[in-house]
């Protein structure tokens, strides 16, 4: 059998994560939903596959309950957080992160003392690598209710340009699909600044009345990351539920963008593996050069799910295109859980294609250390 539990592993999709914004039921760490008051996560598959990885760790017997396991986990982060951390990331191997830094979209955004927390933890044991998320930066650090659109504008590239100088950023990002969906227009700098400044207040809009604006962002977003020479991530699929309508998260409303010569310009990275939608996510990197994909809340928040849509990744897209990713956030474990379970999944894999004359196992194992590790130190220039 193959395998790929002593490769190091680089989490290209990933948020910080502090005690402070952990919920007080554990089984919330295994769901995306943002539902309050919902009470059904301990019935998933992810949350229980994560007791049983917790079991492996401290050497727990299998019958121990629940109870048992979570109290232990949350014991150990409470001693000692920095030591827990450490415990998790040198179990899975993880020696560097992108984060997020928007995180979380809602409510209100971390504070210099939570993100001192993060830092100090995952710091002194892992890389951490910056994202820039669009709509987070407009809405929570630049947007006041004077601002002119020219002064959005403005506000925005000076708080990129010097992000970029002052930190370890890697890329762009937008999650706005979640609030739109992702098939954006190439709106002109008159239409979005009339949008702007009819609509637009500084959060999200059920209704989308302020798409204009947002899709203009979206493409000057762009325009940045070429200029800078970082790569661009698009989260489709899955994410934020209710928030996110899935009938308007297909990669394949990415048509229009990709098709610009703006895009061919840029390194993009379809994230989520485009969830449920893995089949037009590999197509779209397998034919157009700039664009890779990771298979990040796959692999963390869905059960098995990975194990299907890795093959469709796998057999569609070229493997120097691929990443890993766990969409971790909030809790250190779903980047441990998710780079261990994900490790297993690569082995059992890769595994069965050797075994059926698809790889030679040199190849297989070339696969597995491209997918964990250097497709996303090339890709985001690490």
């Amino acid at each position: 059998m193959l395998d790929f539990s002593h490769i190091p592993v680089v989490d290209a999709h990933a948020h910080p994560f502090v005690p402070t914004r952990e919920k007080a039921d554990y089984s919330y760490a295994y769901s995306m939903c943002v539902h309050k008051g919902f009470g059904d996560f301990r019935y998933l598959t992810s949350y229980r596959m994560a007791l049983q990885e917790y079991k492996r760790l401290f050497q727990l017997p299998n019958d121990a309950s629940e109870i048992q396991v979570v109290e232990l986990r949350n014991r150990t982060a409470q001693e000692d957080y920095k030591s827990f951390v450490k415990l998790l990331y040198e179990d899975a191997g993880i020696e560097a992160m992108i984060s997020d830094f928007g995180f979380p979209i809602t409510g209100e955004g971390l504070t210099a003392d939570e993100f001192k927390v993060f830092e100090d933890a995952a710091g002194p044991v892992c890389d951490i690598y910056d994202m820039i998320r669009i709509e987070t930066t407009c809405d929570r650090y630049l947007y006041r209710y004077d601002m002119s659109f020219e002064d959005m504008i403005n506000a925005f590239d000076s708080y990129v340009e010097e992000h970029v100088r002052t930190h370890k950023t890697v890329g762009i990002k937008t999650v706005v699909g979640y609030y739109t969906g992702i098939k954006w227009e190439a709106v002109s700098y008159e239409k979005a600044k009339k949008n702007f400044e009819s609509a637009y207040r500084g959060k999200y809009l059920p209704g989308r009345e302020d798409k204009a604006f947002r899709d203009y962002m979206v493409y000057h977003g762009l325009e940045l990351a070429e200029k800078y020479r970082i790569a661009f991530q698009i989260h489709t699929g899955v994410g934020d539920p209710p928030a996110c309508d899935l009938r308007l998260m297909n990669p394949n409303d990415l048509y229009e963008l990709l098709n610009t010569g703006l895009a061919s310009k840029t390194k993009i990275v379809i994230v989520h593996a485009g969830f449920p939608y893995g089949y037009e996510a590999a197509f779209l990197a397998a034919n157009y050069p700039g664009v890779y994909t990771d298979i990040s809340s796959t692999v963390s928040y869905l059960g098995r799910a990975v194990e299907g849509e890795f093959r469709k990744i796998l057999d569609v897209c070229p493997h120097n295109k691929i990443m890993f990713g766990s969409d971790g956030g909030g809790y250190a474990d779903q980047s441990w859980f998710a780079a261990n379970y994900f490790k297993r999944v690569l082995s059992e894999v890769l595994q069965e294609y050797v075994t059926d004359g698809c790889f030679t196992e040199t190849y297989a194992n070339k696969i597995g250390k491209m997918i964990l590790h250097d497709n996303a130190v090339r890709v985001y220039q690490l």
